[in-house]
């Protein structure tokens, strides 16, 4: 197992002012006040990682080590790693405060309740929490999963004590990334890999948007709506889509025809976040059929001096997560809706608001969209720790 360092992550930045005009109707919209977690964790680079509907935030830091942070009314407690090791990635917080993640080198999966961090068991990463404390993620296997051998990884369950594989097939690569309260799971498997769904024991196909062959599901809410991305290829010409068992497989829309939009998030109101891998755009807002920049969306003297380049989720309120860059640091973010504005609906077939000079910091793809080498890797591309073995 490696641990990586996010420094070698971040890549030169780029700033780009775009300015897209044409009205046709007002659109009402939420302004934000910003936080700036970063600054609290002191350390040089962080991330908010997800949210749950009370307001706590869990974060991921790097300074001197590898640290990881709960964030609640207005004060920030760190998350210890488990005995023994020297680092954590928290990965996803459910409604009861409850923090999933993996701890040292070895990707232990963990929860942490109550104050205290306790291995689940096994070796993994753990991606999504729900209410009910079941955790989905995936694993490469030994240890409890003697039946997983290289190279393929699988997708788990852990419910109750009891942590079990959800695979169809032992010879697929699978993962899990997300589940909702009624326990439906959406994740990845196969190759070429395709987007699934699980639900009472059964994994259903979600397949592809038209004339693609690669697809990813990565949430999904209580209604069970799922965002994930669909492209030619693993990093060809990736949309975001959004998938209901009444609608099927829905393409959000892109901010030109040579962007790539990559949703992270969504919501029990079916509002996406995300954020824009070309055309410099930063974090993203998908809410009502229109795609908002969230950097537009700042209410006046509230922007803490960040620039927003990721949003990674959104609770049932409106806040929203990410991270954004800073005095040449990149710093996890809180929005918080303050107030509500008209702005202008576009004239084109995919909504597009003006925007501003903007910075965008990645040229690795975030998390879990897809990877060409692992089919076990942490939810974001410069998170802690990685499996080192190489899944394909």
């Amino acid at each position: 197992m490696v641990l990586l360092n996010w420094k070698s992550c971040i890549t030169a930045i780029t700033l780009t002012a775009i300015s897209l005009t044409a009205s046709k109707s007002a659109l009402a919209v939420s302004l934000y006040s910003v936080t700036d977690l970063g600054a609290l964790t002191g350390d040089p680079f962080s991330y908010a990682q997800d949210i749950n509907d009370s307001g706590e935030v869990i974060i991921n830091s790097s300074g001197d080590s590898f640290s990881s942070f709960l964030y609640s009314n207005g004060s920030l407690k760190k998350i210890s790693p488990l005995p023994g090791d020297n680092g954590i990635a928290v990965e996803s917080i459910n409604n009861l405060g409850q923090v999933v993640g993996n701890s040292g080198s070895e990707n232990h999966a963990f929860i942490y309740s109550g104050g205290t961090t306790q291995s689940l068991g096994f070796n993994g990463i753990p991606y999504a929490i729900n209410d009910s404390s079941e955790v989905v993620g995936g694993t490469s296997g030994g240890g409890i999963f003697p039946e997983l051998a290289f190279p393929y990884g699988a997708a788990f369950l852990y419910s109750n004590g009891t942590t079990t594989i959800i695979n169809n097939n032992l010879e697929e690569n699978y993962i899990a990334y997300g589940i909702n309260n009624r326990s439906q799971v959406v994740g990845i498997f196969g190759s070429p890999s395709r987007a699934f769904l699980y639900d009472n024991g059964i994994i259903t196909n979600i397949g592809t948007l038209p004339g693609d062959n690669y697809s990813s599901a990565l949430d999904i809410n209580d209604s069970g709506q799922m965002i994930g991305i669909s492209g030619l290829s693993e990093g060809e010409n990736i949309s975001t889509f959004l998938y209901s068992s009444s609608t099927g497989l829905q393409d959000i829309g892109r901010l030109s025809p040579t962007d790539l939009f990559i949703g992270q998030g969504i919501n029990n109101l079916g509002q996406v976040v995300g954020y824009s891998r070309t055309n410099d755009a930063g974090a993203l807002l998908y809410s009502d059929n229109t795609l908002y920049n969230l950097n537009d969306l700042i209410a006046p003297g509230s922007d803490a001096g960040l620039t927003l380049t990721q949003a990674f989720d959104i609770n049932i309120n409106g806040q929203i997560v990410g991270i954004g860059a800073v005095n040449n640091e990149f710093h996890a973010f809180l929005l918080t809706p303050v107030s509500s504005v008209s702005v202008a609906e576009p004239t084109s077939g995919i909504p597009i608001l003006s925007f501003t000079a903007v910075v965008i910091l990645f040229a690795a793809f975030k998390r879990k969209s897809y990877s060409s080498s692992a089919a076990i890797q942490q939810r974001s591309e410069c998170n802690t720790f990685q499996v080192n073995k190489v899944i394909t």
